[in-house]
């Protein structure tokens, strides 16, 4: 049977999807027996031979302290306040602005200039004497 034979035929749809059905399942029992295994741990580390050794955490050294937050914390909570002051100043004003810019919009009058009447006919004028 010819790929062709196969693409025009009226099963195709069911073909194309049993596999693809069949590609999920497998995908799911692959990801379910990985999920239901024991956890093993790892070792941190491994030496040179590749053995596994020991990791030794050291304690953070002391630091100065500003109830509780350390100088680096400070600094980077006034980083952050001072750039979400500047964000809010910034919505304030384009609020303001776009405030200010509906105001004219609903006053038309005030943006456009008075009509000028139409200049007198100088022909009728001249008529007159």
């Amino acid at each position: 049977m010819a790929w062709d034979d196969i693409r025009t035929s009226q099963a195709f749809p069911a073909i194309v999807g049993a596999l693809a059905g069949a590609a999920i399942g497998v995908g799911m029992m692959f990801i379910a027996n990985r999920l239901s295994q024991p956890k093993r741990s790892s070792p941190a580390a491994y030496d040179a031979n590749g053995n596994p050794m020991n990791v030794v955490y050291l304690p953070t050294p002391n630091q100065f302290r500003i109830l509780g937050f350390t100088v680096g914390d400070l600094l980077t909570l006034a980083t952050v306040g001072v750039s979400l002051a500047r964000q809010m100043q910034e919505i304030a004003k384009t609020q303001k602005l776009d405030q200010q810019a509906r105001e004219l919009q609903e006053q038309p009058q005030l943006l456009m200039p008075p009509p000028v009447p139409p200049p007198a006919d100088p022909i009728a004028a001249a008529k007159k004497k």
